[in-house]
């Protein structure tokens, strides 16, 4: 049964790949990759890259350790499952519905590039997933094999890419929309394959987010507020910026989430035990959530 459900995947990301042929490019050599009946992706020189079981292709060409694991992700699906996110990615979502709008396309390609393991991008397609809206494709790239494994496994439909996003594998001009949430950027890149007039828009911490995690870890020293200040200078210094948009609220730690967003956030990864056992114990009820979202054009 397990090797059924892999032989699916990997027939419906085969079929994504050969109906948005000249989408991905060869890392080597940079031609074409187009799917053969192998399963694979090949381009011109014969530079192969295969299909894994969970519908998912990897082209990265030096496989790194990373620092997001299994734990992470798992507990980033618990929390993203849990609502955590919701309001930042209808705003994201609404910011796209009135960008469709305006250009008035029939088709919009997305790529979200440190995806993770793609549980925004797919809610982000399924906010805008509608009778009104044109056909949605949506590309996932992230630099965790991990993360793109369990986005393939969770989110069948979508194209998912382990990659590099200093030199993505990506032909020019190709996506509408780019998203980079809470992800590092590689603006000449975003600007190389996004279409004329596309948007980029990238979600940042702003300087309450997490804040009440933030007061137990850094108190008292200048990682206690985050400033965000140098990577929007860094966005307006290579993209037009049309608007910047501020989100805030309180989300209530129900269960196990507390623990669960203790796994996922990168706030803790430096903690030791002492520093983890004192937000365990302060049992927080809600935390606050802050984003800045920027919206630009190339």
């Amino acid at each position: 049964m397990a090797q059924d459900k892999g032989r699916k995947k990997i027939d419906a990301a085969q079929d994504l790949f050969a109906k948005y042929k000249g989408l991905f490019r060869c890392p080597v050599c940079g031609k074409d990759l187009a799917v053969n009946r192998t399963n694979s992706l090949v381009c011109q020189r014969g530079h192969n890259y295969d299909l894994a079981k969970q519908g998912y292709v990897n082209l990265l060409l030096k496989q790194g350790k990373s620092d997001y694991d299994k734990k992470l992700f798992a507990a980033r699906r618990v929390i993203s499952a849990s609502g955590f996110f919701d309001p930042m990615l209808n705003t994201v979502s609404k910011l796209i519905r009135k960008a469709i709008t305006k250009e008035g396309l029939n088709e919009i390609r997305l790529l979200d590039v440190g995806c993770g393991e793609g549980s925004h991008l797919a809610q982000i397609i399924s906010n805008l997933e509608d009778k009104k809206n044109p056909n949605l494709f949506g590309v996932g790239i992230d630099l965790s094999k991990e993360g793109i494994r369990v986005a393939a496994k969770e989110h069948p439909g979508i194209v998912w890419s382990v990659a590099d996003l200093a030199k993505l594998p990506l032909q020019k001009e190709q996506f509408d929309v780019l998203l980079n949430i809470l992800a590092p950027a590689n603006y000449g890149e975003f600007k190389r394959v996004l279409k004329e007039q596309g948007l980029l828009i990238k979600v940042v911490p702003a300087s309450n987010y997490l804040i009440e995690l933030r007061e137990i870890l850094f108190k008292g020293t200048d990682k206690e507020f985050y400033n965000n200040d140098s990577v929007k200078k860094h966005f307006t210094s290579n993209f037009q910026l049309l608007k910047e948009q501020q989100i805030r609220y309180q989300v209530e730690l129900k269960g196990d989430n507390l623990e669960h967003l203790i796994k996922m956030t990168p706030l803790t990864w430096n903690a030791d035990q002492e520093q983890i056992d004192e937000i365990i114990k302060r049992r927080l009820k809600s935390i606050t959530v802050a984003f800045d979202v920027l919206v630009g054009e190339k």
